[in-house]
Parts: structure tokens; C-alpha cells; sequence
């Protein structure tokens, strides 16, 4: 992974913890000491922050470094995603399961 695709995950990763802890971009900065203009080139993936400030940030949000850093968010979303579907599959009649996998087939045949 370059360093490119690395500070956009990251910057992704700040941002959506940022926004569930319900900081604004200004008060997120103040409490991990840097400047909110700063902040906001980290999120958009524009800089890539020290490891000190990652630890700052980190800080700031009480989330752990790991979870900051970890771009793996996706494939267990997806895995997650799956797991819903197979069970709302298994709670359909197998008639309807016969259905859906039928219209699973031709979806699938046209991408």
C-alpha cells in the first residue's frame, strides 16, 4: 500500500471516529493540541500525520491506536453484510429461497 492510499484510509479512519463521538473538526484539534486546518488535511488524506500525533488524535477521541490505523473496516463490513443476508435467506420459506437464488443467478450473469 503507498504512502498516498495510507494517509487517505487513515484521514477516513479519524474522520468517522471524529463524527461518532460528535466533535467538530475545531474541537477535535483543540483537544489533541494541533490546528484544526491541520486536522482537516489529515482527513481529506492530504498529510500523513507523525505517530505522535496519531497518538494525539487517538487521545483525543478514546479510541485505541489500532483502531485508527486498521484499514481492514471494510472487508469485515462486508463479512458482517453476508452474514445478515444468509440469515434473512434462512428465515424465508424455501420456495422464496428458490426465488431469490434464482434472481441472485441472473443478477449475477449480468454483471
Amino acid at each position: 500500500m503507498d504512502r498516498e492510499t495510507i494517509a487517505k484510509k487513515l484521514g477516513n479512519n479519524i474522520k468517522k471516529y471524529r463524527l461518532e463521538k460528535g466533535f467538530s473538526q475545531e474541537n477535535l484539534a483543540l483537544r489533541a493540541g494541533i490546528h484544526p486546518a491541520y486536522l482537516g488535511r489529515l482527513e481529506r488524506g492530504e498529510k500523513c500525520p507523525t505517530l505522535d500525533t496519531v497518538f494525539k488524535i487517538c487521545e483525543a477521541l478514546s479510541v485505541p491506536v489500532a483502531d485508527i490505523i486498521s484499514f481492514e473496516e471494510s472487508e469485515s463490513k462486508l463479512n458482517g453484510d453476508t452474514k445478515t443476508v444468509e440469515e434473512i435467506i434462512e428465515k424465508l420459506p424455501k420456495s422464496k429461497q428458490v426465488k431469490l437464488l434464482d434472481i441472485i443467478k441472473s443478477i449475477a450473469e449480468l454483471i
